[in-house]
């Protein structure tokens, strides 16, 4: 198989018109304040405030203001905390939220406030914060337990969105210079219709299947050269019983549609059902030199993988040559301190109907030998 996914295992634009779009990414800083000696800030007076250290957030300076007997006359009851960036003139204009935190002791979150909005932060108003913060009489209070050691350490969070103007194609409806091609979905919607004549016929236990040859020599190497091969034919009709009717309606449904048929993915049926048709079909796909197929019908036997099927699914990964099937086998087995113990003749067994790459070229001198007529190939899957 070509490249290999996991299995489970139980468990430069071409349009000449430009625009732009508004893209806003946040830098974010958090600054620590201890007020020491907090009796000492009461009776400062009212809008007077006490200043931290400063901190960068997005190449500015920014501060904390702690006002101990409130913001205004109106609040005086309340503490209150602004941040304020030191704006200068080659600055642009900022938004930015703030989150204040009064911690405990140990460092333990007691009160959070926080703004409503991005604020704007410009030569006009570069300072925000909450007027009511807390009142003095529950930041005081035993319970809240706050303040600690005669002080109190408030964190301030301050986030700045950074807004950019970012170029961006805007394609241009109707004009697009390449659009992907349809052809090939056009060519299979139209055989899948049935308006065209079924030129191949496949009887299988007693049950007759048509199909495109085109159609499945483009998809399977195997088919390609039973029904393009040294003498081909208008109609071929091919019998045997080495692969089901059902895993062989499944080959020709995955080929039409490029998907698992409702007889592995339908939930109708049950799962006992579903589990037996997928090793039908993973057997078919082997036999066909069908590798995307097969791989898909690995990974869902990997999800089928249990303490009862995880012996036939290794046998039938070792007989097919699935190494990543295999491993997921013995991982399930190895979690649960199993041994897997193959049994060699089902694996002969599964061999010798036709499994591994390399019978296939055996296969296909057989089945392309043998009597032809002007209008008939015999056969044998």
């Amino acid at each position: 198989m070509g490249a290999a996914p996991s299995v489970p295992d139980g468990g430069d634009d071409a349009t000449a018109v430009t625009g732009s779009a508004s893209d806003i990414s946040k830098v974010s800083a958090t600054h620590e304040f201890t007020i020491c000696e907090y009796s000492r800030t009461k009776g400062m007076g009212i809008g007077k405030s006490i200043l931290s250290q400063y901190f960068s957030v997005d190449g500015r300076r920014w501060f904390m203001r702690f006002y101990p007997d409130g913001y205004s006359r109106n609040d005086a009851a309340w503490v209150a905390f602004y941040v304020q960036t030191l704006y200068k003139p080659q600055f642009r204009a900022v938004r930015a939220e703030f989150t204040f935190q009064l911690l405990g002791a140990n460092g333990e979150v007691r009160h959070t406030r926080r703004s409503d909005r991005a604020c704007k932060f410009d030569t006009f108003c570069n300072s925000w914060g909450i007027r009511r913060f807390i009142s003095r009489a529950q930041l005081e209070a035993a319970a809240l337990a706050a303040v600690h050691n005669d002080s109190i350490t408030v964190r301030c969070t301050v986030v700045v969105h950074k807004e950019q103007a970012k170029n961006l194609p805007v394609p241009r409806p109707m004009l697009a210079d390449q659009l992907p091609s349809i052809h090939a979905q056009n060519a299979i919607r139209f055989y899948a219709s049935g308006k065209a004549p079924f030129d191949v016929r496949f009887s299988v236990g007693g049950e007759v299947v048509g199909a495109h040859k085109m159609v499945l020599a483009a998809q399977s190497p195997w088919f390609e050269s039973l029904l393009y091969g040294p003498e081909p034919a208008n109609l071929v009709d091919v019998c045997g019983g080495v692969v089901s009717a059902e895993a062989l309606r499944g080959v020709i449904h995955f080929i039409y549609n490029d998907e698992l048929p409702p007889a592995v993915t339908s939930n109708k049926r049950t799962a006992q059902s579903r589990y037996g048709a997928t090793l039908g079909l993973y057997s078919a796909a082997d036999y066909y030199h069908m590798d995307r197929l097969k791989m898909m019908c690995a990974i869902t036997l990997g999800g089928c993988i249990n303490q009862n099927t995880v012996h036939q699914i290794a046998e039938y990964a070792k007989a097919y040559s699935c190494k990543e099937l295999d491993q997921a086998c013995k991982n399930f087995a190895d979690r649960r301190g199993m041994m897997l113990l193959p049994r060699i003749e089902v694996i002969q067994r599964l061999i010798s109907r036709g499994g591994g790459a390399s019978q296939f070229k055996k296969r296909i001198k057989n089945d392309v030998a043998g009597p032809s007529t002007t209008t008939s190939q015999q056969a044998a899957l």
